[in-house]
């Protein structure tokens, strides 16, 4: 039923407030993680095809559960998983290294897990590791340069105390150190970006 509001009463009575400012935001840098899903993905733009790693933050992190959050309080019916918890991993021979770094990870920060190459690669899904975020700018469709938290690198459980913040990457793809983007008074573009990348279901690779 629509109204002079032009929103609909039922959807109005269901969802909860949220006031503005009470948006949490994910700190940067090293947190726990767990694979909450993975799978190939082609590229409908090149063709190529990666592996696609979804993840939360998990274990003892003070955010726990904070993209297992954003999705549930998501009321829109198509919704996807954040983009900020996804990263697409190349699985070219130039590039493979690193993706089997990431499998490395895996199997440090996991005592019973050893990787079988003969298995498909949802044997890393529930697997725990060290994701590290870190900000990269985009453009939005008002020409505007915004900054949204990304989920940049993995890392070893070992090595979480040691992460440090990632530098932030530009428009024009080259890097700076994060707190010189900060003291250029960068900070107040900080969004998250939700909405357009995965789809958590028991199809994950739909």
């Amino acid at each position: 039923m629509e109204n002079k509001l032009g929103i609909s009463i039922e959807d109005w009575n269901e969802v909860q407030a949220i006031e503005m400012g009470e948006f949490e935001t994910l700190e940067l840098g090293g947190h726990e993680v767990t694979i909450v899903g993975a799978g190939l993905y082609k590229s409908d733009v090149s063709g190529n095809v990666s592996l696609k790693v979804a993840v939360d933050i998990s274990g003892d992190d003070k955010q726990k559960g904070y993209f297992r959050k954003q999705y549930d309080e998501n009321t829109d019916p198509s919704k996807k998983w954040p983009t900020g918890a996804v990263r697409y991993l190349s699985l070219k021979k130039e590039n493979l290294a690193y993706t089997k770094g990431f499998i490395t990870s895996l199997e440090k920060s996991n005592s019973n897990f050893k990787f079988d190459t003969k298995k498909g690669w949802e044997q890393i899904k529930g697997l725990k590791c060290c994701g590290v975020f870190g900000l990269e700018e985009y453009q939005n469709d008002k020409g505007e340069t915004k900054t949204a938290t990304k989920l940049v690198q993995f890392r070893s459980l070992d090595k979480l105390a040691e992460v440090k913040i990632p530098k932030v990457k530009l428009l024009d793809g080259t890097t700076i150190d994060y707190e010189e983007y900060r003291k250029k008074g960068n900070t107040n573009k900080v969004e998250e970006m939700f909405g357009d990348i995965v789809e958590i279901s028991d199809n994950f690779l739909d």
